[in-house]
């Protein structure tokens, strides 16, 4: 496994975000000025597209730490050669070690992973935005081995 595709793969996440942002902005534009837009393809009404639109830095942030943690998990059991499956908050800091992540990219990248809990699990945290999440999680994954 590369660390640069890992990498490319979390800015796809945040492209991916962006691209939904401006098509529900745009289909909401649309039905609100023309409801019969959205007869024509589902049963769903225009509180629900713009719930859409809203929730969606919500879910590419949930979908972006799962291609971290899968990546974590790769680099465990492959370059790590470990059986186990720990945690993710011990699996982060047992790859931190290794690796020599920088205290403060750790930090910052289990701010991603509480907020993430929170979206999943519910409670009360600090939110953390999209690109700020890429940008923590680029920076601990930029400490692992180019390749694996």
């Amino acid at each position: 496994m590369k660390t640069r595709e890992i990498i490319q793969q979390l800015k796809s996440c945040e492209s991916m975000c962006e691209a939904g942002r401006a098509a529900t902005s745009y289909f909401l534009r649309v039905c609100r000025s023309d409801s019969s837009h959205i007869l024509r393809i589902g049963s769903f009404r225009l509180r629900d597209i713009r719930a859409c639109h809203d929730d969606l830095e919500c879910t590419y942030l949930i979908r972006m730490f799962a291609v971290f943690e899968m990546a974590l998990r790769e680099f465990w059991t492959g370059a790590m050669g470990r059986r186990s499956r720990p945690a993710v908050r011990q699996l982060m800091d047992a790859v931190a070690l290794r690796c020599s992540v920088p205290v403060d990219h750790l930090v910052r990248a289990h701010g991603v992973r509480e907020s993430r809990n929170v979206l999943v699990h519910g409670g009360e945290g600090r939110s953390v935005a999209l690109a700020e999440a890429r940008s923590y999680l680029c920076q601990f994954l930029s400490s692992l081995p180019r390749e694996w």
